[in-house]
């Protein structure tokens, strides 16, 4: 090997080391920089010709170093890994959130929630069931439901707009995920370019993974290799990113169900992970299952208070059918608060076979007389032939209303449907709750205007026994009641944020350990980068040093040898 080949190797070196110090700088400076993963310097011995030439061959040890190019220190499986731990915690987050605030709607235990307020609820009854002629019992129990409607009516509500507030969430962030599909479209684009112009891009590809580990937060994202180095971004097995193309993401709330879609043709797009399947999953389950059950415990309610307090049933015991000396049984009806003709009907003796048929036929008649049109108030009369007889009736069309009343020197009341529950007007039947649900549960419009409406005793034994108040207090032990819905329903709630929170703890420390991992094969370490600049750097003085003795020698031998030409 001739000295100026020497001086070649020196060259070499000094160059391949100052390249490694730029590639530590750069390290270095971006130690604190998101989503960078640390370069490497690639260096190979470039040991000379190997092919020789017609009678000559290379006598030299090589040609110095060359640098093959600058490696980028990435684990694609780690960053996998990654995509989908962040999109499982991005989802599970999400729905920690959900429960967070609607537990917040259901202060239990507590002296202003549900469950306080039913339990004063039936208590009222039980003091109007002490003292049922007492105006001020009768207005606190009416007060007392009042309150409980507008509890049930204000929760149901709160929860109609944490639904409504998450759905436009759910718009903000669908938003924020299409313009990051763009912005990695775009930098498929340009790394492809670089890749097939030869330039540098290690920096392109960790912005681009940044931007792939937020949709991975956002929309459970996940990732795969393509041509030129580009990715393809995928979420529920299909492509929102595909090389430098990126397809765009709405919000459908026309369905029942709110959906997210592409936009190019409707079709559904499946995200179960990321802010997105959480909130999908919180305003399309979650939401949808409490407010269910809320309206659950509201129906119980009406239904269960409604059962006792507009019931209009009587029962005639075996004994008692035998009332053909008892002359006309009178009482009076309303249909949808108008009173008509008094429904009477002649005492017979209905104790034998086909007593109950005839007692029926006697009464339908005599409600047809009254109402003016067949079927307005259905009878139905039951048993008979050495049983009790029952006996109900029913309004025709169900959004009828039908109350009845004491006739004044008539026991026809008491008598034919002393089951009715009666005010201190004598007029029973009345629904005590209205509505279809939580959203409109209500007190009816005649209890609401007048606490005597409210019956509190059984037809049979008069408005003032209490009977009936005492029955409606006994509610609160209901296996299926309104009481026993709503305990479900919080323990249901508590339990679920629970597990969700402790679901939440562990996805967040598997999150943190795969990031872990991953940053350190790609983070930068100071301690190493300072080690390696500093071999790079004697490297490259020694390189210096091995020049300049090159140097000295060409000196000696061009300077120092020999006379001629002096």
């Amino acid at each position: 090997m001739s000295d100026l080949t020497s001086l070649r190797v020196a060259l070499s070196g000094l160059l391949a080391q100052q390249r490694a110090l730029e590639i530590t700088g750069h390290n270095i400076a971006n130690a604190s920089t998101e989503g960078y993963s640390r370069q490497r310097v690639e260096l190979s011995a470039n040991a000379g010709p190997i092919t020789p030439a017609m009678y000559a061959r290379w006598p030299g040890s090589g040609f110095g170093v060359d640098v093959d190019g600058i490696s980028r220190l990435h684990d694609n499986f780690l960053e996998t890994r990654s995509l989908l731990e962040h999109g499982a915690s991005g989802a599970l987050a999400r729905s920690e959130s959900a429960l967070t605030r609607l537990e917040s709607l259901f202060p239990e235990p507590g002296d202003s929630g549900i469950g306080a307020l039913l339990g004063d609820f039936w208590a009222g009854w039980n003091d109007v069931a002490n003292n049922p002629g007492d105006q001020a019992t009768r207005t606190q129990l009416l007060e007392r439901g009042r309150a409980l409607v507008d509890q049930v009516q204000q929760t149901a509500s709160a929860i109609d707009v944490l639904r409504t507030g998450m759905v436009d969430e759910l718009a903000t962030v669908v938003t924020e995920v299409n313009t990051i599909a763009n912005a990695v479209a775009e930098l498929n684009r340009t790394i492809r370019s670089a890749a097939t112009a030869g330039l540098a891009h290690n920096d392109l590809l960790d912005q681009r993974d940044v931007l792939v580990r937020q949709l991975a937060d956002l929309v459970g994202a996940s990732q795969r290799a393509a041509d030129g180095e580009t990715v393809d971004i995928f979420v529920g097995g299909s492509a929102l990113v595909r090389g430098d193309a990126a397809e765009t993401l709405l919000v459908d709330v026309s369905g029942p169900s709110v959906m997210v879609r592409f936009e190019r043709d409707g079709t559904p797009a499946t995200i179960n992970g990321g802010e997105v399947g959480g909130i999908l999953g919180a305003v399309n389950d979650v939401l949808v299952r409490y407010r269910d059950g809320l309206d659950g415990v509201a129906t119980a309610l009406r239904d269960s208070v409604n059962a006792v307090h507009a019931a209009l049933t009587g029962s005639l015991a075996v004994g008692s059918q035998d009332l053909s000396a008892a002359g006309p049984l009178s009482f009076a009806l309303r249909v949808n608060g108008v009173s008509l003709p008094d429904v009477t009907v002649t005492g017979a003796d209905w104790s034998g076979p086909g007593g109950a048929a005839a007692l029926q036929a006697s009464l339908q008649g005599a409600l047809d007389a009254s109402t003016g049109a067949a079927g307005t108030v259905v009878a139905t009369v039951t048993g008979g032939n050495g049983a009790p007889i029952e006996i109900t009736l029913a309004a025709g069309d169900p959004t009828d209303s039908v109350t009845v009343g004491r006739v004044v020197g008539s026991n026809g009341l008491a008598v034919l449907l002393g089951s009715v529950a009666v005010g201190l007007d004598g007029f029973g039947g009345r629904a005590f709750f209205t509505g279809t649900d939580a959203a409109d549960l209500a007190i009816a419009d005649a209890i609401d205007a007048d606490p005597n409406a409210i019956g509190a005793g059984f037809a049979a034994n008069g408005p003032l026994d209490g009977a009936a108040a005492l029955r409606l207090g006994g509610l609160v032990g209901e296996p299926l009641g309104a009481d026993a819905r709503y305990r479900a329903l919080v323990v249901g709630l508590g339990v679920e944020s629970q597990a969700m929170s402790r679901r939440v703890e562990i996805q967040e420390t598997a999150t943190r350990q795969i990031d872990a991992d991953r940053d350190s094969q790609s983070g930068v370490n100071l301690d190493e980068e300072m080690v390696a600049m500093l071999g790079f750097q004697h490297a490259y003085a020694a390189s210096a040093r091995f020049l300049t003795a090159i140097d000295e020698v060409l000196d000696t031998l061009v300077n120092r040898t020999g006379a001629v030409g002096r």
